[in-house]
């Protein structure tokens, strides 16, 4: 008898715990983890194709680190209007952090300010602390100006002017690299012409009406989307100047490897990407950002790109 009272309880202890087991299993599969946090990430671009170093390194902080990611490319590039709408939206949508690479940094400071109140914010390329972002994840966009400059003055004859493309003007991050470059380059001898297509204008359309005007000894561009957009547009272009400029995407490294750009600095992607959405995560669940210093950049032309450190750089192999 009391072996089979023993017996008996040892039954309802084995039950109770596979009820218990259920319970947990099924709260687990009908519940989102509640430290799980949501990030917004809005880009500049309509198109992501140039972000997918920087995206992997995103997806891959948000596996680590406990993290959905929501990524958002633009209809038009650059539209300020479109960004202010999906940053209200997603902070609105209950976001705790979002990612900004904002297209015009001063037209979207109070859009951060009113965003920051209700998520945490954190940009890339142009720093908006002031109006509330926690952190700017970029490079030291005056030294990266003053570098490719002084490379410049190094390549082309004494006195040769240059020409500077500016896609974004209201990008500072940008502008501030271009700012450096132009006071560099007026410094060493060179006259700058710093140049935005007008509205309607392609950049093919103004490239072939400044090459002819101004003859410039070198062409420069300081950002991505517009490295590769000259690029494509001087291929066409008989004795066209030597092209320099910030980039690391695989069109980038495929025009420096035959010859249609000169030089590049780029910054490792993938971990600008995975601190960005490290700084975002931290912020939002109350993490004091302290001591982030900017991206390191490296200046590469065609000989160095399969240098095993440049290779990280220009074709990097994700896990």
């Amino acid at each position: 008898m009391k072996r089979r009272t023993i017996l008996q309880l040892g039954v309802l202890v084995l039950l109770g715990m596979g009820v218990l087991f259920s319970l947990m299993t099924f709260d687990q599969a009908g519940r989102r983890d509640p430290e799980l946090l949501e990030v917004s990430v809005i880009i500049r671009e309509a198109d992501n194709t140039g972000w997918s170093a920087a995206r992997q390194g995103m997806e891959q902080a948000a596996a680590d680190l406990g993290a959905e990611l929501r990524f958002l490319t633009l209809s038009e590039p650059d539209s300020v209007e479109e960004q202010r709408s999906l940053l209200a939206r997603e902070v609105e949508g209950g976001a705790d952090a979002v990612v900004l690479v904002p297209a015009d940094a001063q037209a979207l400071g109070p859009d951060v300010a009113r965003a920051a109140a209700g998520a945490a914010v954190v940009t890339m390329e142009s720093d908006l602390a002031a109006s509330g972002a926690k952190a700017c994840i970029t490079v030291d966009n005056a030294a990266l100006g003053t570098a490719l400059a002084k490379q410049i003055l190094r390549d082309i004859p004494q006195g040769s002017g240059v020409l500077l493309v500016d896609l974004t003007p209201g990008n500072t991050g940008v502008g501030l690299r271009l700012d450096e470059a132009a006071r560099v380059l007026e410094e060493g001898g060179c006259p700058v012409y710093r140049r935005t297509p007008a509205p309607g204008q392609t950049l093919a359309e103004l490239l072939n009406e400044a090459l002819p005007a101004q003859n410039p000894g070198a062409v420069a561009a300081f950002e991505p989307t517009a490295l590769e957009l000259t690029a494509r547009a001087l291929q066409n272009v008989e004795n066209a100047p030597p092209l320099y400029g910030m980039g690391a995407t695989s069109t980038i490294a495929s025009y420096l490897e035959r010859g249609g750009i000169s030089l590049i600095a780029a910054q490792n992607e993938f971990a600008a990407g995975y601190l960005a959405l490290q700084a975002a995560v931290g912020a939002a669940r109350g993490e004091a950002l302290t001591n982030i210093a900017p991206m390191e950049f490296s200046l590469i032309r065609r000989q160095e790109m399969y240098e095993v450190e440049n290779e990280k750089l220009l074709f990097p192999v994700t896990r």
